[in-house]
């Protein structure tokens, strides 16, 4: 907290001209859980995606935030946003039209106005959010674990993911690169995934994004801090095939482990789960006129 403080009074008088904000997740102090049940009141869909019978509102934390703090762009200047966990369970098995992913663990948010053609998927935009472990819920990083992504509208690839944990059918478990953040190029067509970025996950601090996508021209673009530092370029503009358009999803989805051919379906999953990350700073701006924000003031 003591940090966040220190870099509102270093920014304080630093207001540069940021990119119009088209979508914003980030949650006022006083919203209440219960609002996350509403598609009326909730910035996130309301019903996708987590377990079959469960509530968001059952499934989002709202963390102590004298032990998180407020992520990067939570620091608003009309207000300080509170982060939210997005936690999985035995449960959390996802089962669109009655058909059980039994393979998964999964709760991932979904912006409210995204329904794969809209607005935050035409043009240039950014897409923003902050990460971190909590130590109560730890991941089991022998799993591969997508923690972010944008899934094409056929469902058959995704433009760009981070991923921690161990990838699925590694050789060694855990990898060594098990604790680490990746961020992985588009596959589509069935293209082998491209590590464009990849950092060790710090348990003991904010890990802040913003993942650019020219829905136009097909490229990427990507940008990382930590704690409470500004956004450096990570990833240089570069091709990467965009054309499916799709939903973003921030959240927990933990794959099983081998064997498994239908990794939806099948593989293993322990039992006694009870895991969660907590995001904040969540919002996609329109970077069509303007270059992205790399600081909240």
């Amino acid at each position: 907290m003591v940090q966040a403080i220190l870099f509102l009074a270093s920014f304080a008088t630093a207001a540069l001209a940021a990119p119009k904000v088209i979508w914003d997740g980030r949650l006022k102090l006083d919203f209440p859980a219960a609002d996350l049940d509403k598609s009326a009141t909730s910035p996130y869909n309301a019903e996708f995606v987590l377990g079959a019978g469960q509530k968001w509102s059952e499934q989002l934390l709202f963390p102590n935030m004298s032990v998180s703090g407020p992520s990067l762009f939570d620091l608003v200047p009309s207000g300080c946003r509170k982060p939210v966990e997005v936690t999985i369970n035995d449960k959390s098995i996802f089962a669109p039209g009655g058909n059980a992913q039994k393979g998964f663990r999964r709760s991932e948010l979904l912006p409210n106005t995204n329904n794969g053609t809209d607005a935050t998927v035409q043009g240039v935009t950014t897409f923003h959010f902050s990460v971190r472990e909590d130590v109560h819920r730890p991941l089991n990083y022998s799993h591969q674990y997508e923690i972010a992504f944008i899934e094409t509208n056929d469902f058959s690839s995704h433009v760009w993911t981070l991923k921690t944990g161990t990838s699925f059918n590694s050789s060694e478990v855990p990898a060594k690169d098990a604790k680490t953040l990746r961020l992985g190029g588009s596959t589509a067509g069935g293209k082998a995934e491209e590590v464009l970025f990849s950092v060790p996950f710090d348990g003991g601090c904010w890990h802040n994004f913003a993942i650019q996508t020219n829905w136009v021209d097909n490229t990427i673009s990507a940008w990382y801090s930590s704690g409470y530092g500004l956004l450096k370029e990570v990833v240089k503009t570069r091709a990467n095939n965009a054309t499916g358009k799709g939903q973003a999803h921030i959240g927990v989805l933990k794959l099983p482990t081998p064997p498994a051919t239908d990794l939806s379906h099948e593989g293993y999953q322990p039992s006694g789960i009870k895991e969660g990350l907590i995001y904040g700073g969540l919002f996609v701006e329109d970077c069509s006129q303007n270059g992205v924000s790399i600081s909240p003031w």
